[in-house]
């Protein structure tokens, strides 16, 4: 008899194990068979005591995961087909959307709850719908090659979408069930015709930018050249008064040159040999009215 109860007791252990682990990057939260889900009891990452045939765990990931939605029914993570949207422009096409989000592990018995570990399907499919759609139609269908239109669209995606996921009331502050981090656009698969017309007006496009930018470096091109031009007849106008200027100093040191070998005949009692006279105005003459005696008087 001991051994059968054992025997019992091995199985129940076995198969209804007394402990359980939570992996990491997960959380879970309990099932009780009489009480029903536990509120406020949310695991972390670790080992914890359940009792057998009572206590039912329900383990999430509560990792950010990158959820696709594609036509690629090899695609990891796929949550759905890709999106078929319609462009201000009247134009239909689909394109891939990436979801980044992860549960809320704070409120995961409200997720379970309310929710369920069906999420996806139940919230977060429908709801990436129909704002991927609402905002799509009004942009035109170009702006979906234009990178500053499209980080436009994702951002505008992801405040409606985060305005509009569940959330409960905890200490007076609303908190969502569903942490969503991050939109981001795929390729559009536009038609071919929508294709090459597209791609067409980028052509025109990117030439008409082209064309502007050659202008702009002509006229910057014309400018410089207006001020080398400037410059070089600043230059040559000071590089004149330097001229004057240095003419006039030579004019200068000549007459007191002069002067001095004037005023030392005088001591000598030698006489003037030269006369001096000074003109004012833009020049001075200098008058030699004995050219023998200015000779004799040279040192």
């Amino acid at each position: 008899m001991p051994l059968a109860l054992l025997g019992v007791a091995g199985i129940v252990i076995t198969f209804r194990p007394f402990f359980y682990i939570t992996p990491p990057g997960h959380a879970t939260v309990i099932f009780n068979s009489f009480r029903g889900l536990q509120r406020d009891r949310i695991l972390p990452p670790g080992i914890v005591f359940l009792v057998p045939g009572l206590d039912r765990p329900i383990t999430y990931s509560v990792l950010t995961r990158v959820w696709r939605f594609t036509d690629d029914t090899q695609a990891s993570l796929r949550a759905s087909n890709a999106i078929s949207v319609n462009s201000a422009d009247g134009q239909a096409f689909s394109m891939d959307v990436y979801v980044a989000l992860r549960p809320n592990p704070e409120v995961l018995d409200d997720l379970h709850a309310e929710v369920g570990e069906n999420y996806m399907n139940v919230v977060v499919v429908p709801l990436v719908r129909s704002k991927i759609r609402d905002i799509s139609a009004e942009f035109d269908s170009q702006d979906f090659y234009q990178k500053a239109k499209r980080v436009e669209i994702e951002r505008r995606a992801l405040a409606a979408i985060r305005q509009e996921i569940p959330a409960v009331q905890v200490n007076g502050e609303s908190v969502p069930l569903l942490q969503v981090e991050g939109i981001f656009l795929g390729t559009p698969n536009f038609p071919a015709a929508l294709k090459e017309s597209i791609e067409q007006r980028q052509v025109a496009s990117i030439t008409a930018q082209t064309a502007q930018v050659r202008a702009q470096i002509q006229n910057r091109e014309t400018e410089r050249l207006l001020i080398l031009a400037r410059a070089n007849q600043e230059a040559i106008q000071l590089k004149g008064e330097a001229a004057a200027l240095n003419a006039a100093l030579a004019d200068f040191l000549l007459y007191e040159k002069l002067k001095e070998r004037v005023e030392q005949s005088k001591r000598n009692n030698q006489g003037s040999p030269i006369k001096v006279i000074r003109l004012d105005g833009n020049a001075t003459v200098f008058l030699n009215v004995d050219p023998q005696r200015a000779a004799a008087t040279r040192p």
